[in-house]
């Protein structure tokens, strides 16, 4: 295989699949929904008119959940 000069040295990695020890979690696909509401990020599509804060405290109130925060706001232009 033909490699550009800046590529010499460099080594393929390949993802293999492991199995995960029970002990230490599940594979994401395996958690159930209460797991993924307990542990997960929702990601919401926020539109114009209510704040972070306040669609934090929908979600809230909706899922019925302690917890809920943002991590910040993207602005389109």
């Amino acid at each position: 295989m033909n490699k550009l000069p800046y590529e010499k040295g460099r080594r393929i990695l390949t993802r293999e699949e492991a199995e995960t020890n029970s002990r230490y979690g599940k594979r994401p696909e395996e958690r159930t929904i209460e797991e993924n509401l307990d542990f997960g990020i929702l990601n919401l599509n926020k539109q114009q008119g209510p704040t972070s804060h306040q669609v934090s405290d929908y979600v809230k109130k909706i899922l019925n959940v302690k917890r809920a925060g943002h991590s910040g706001t993207l602005v389109l232009a």
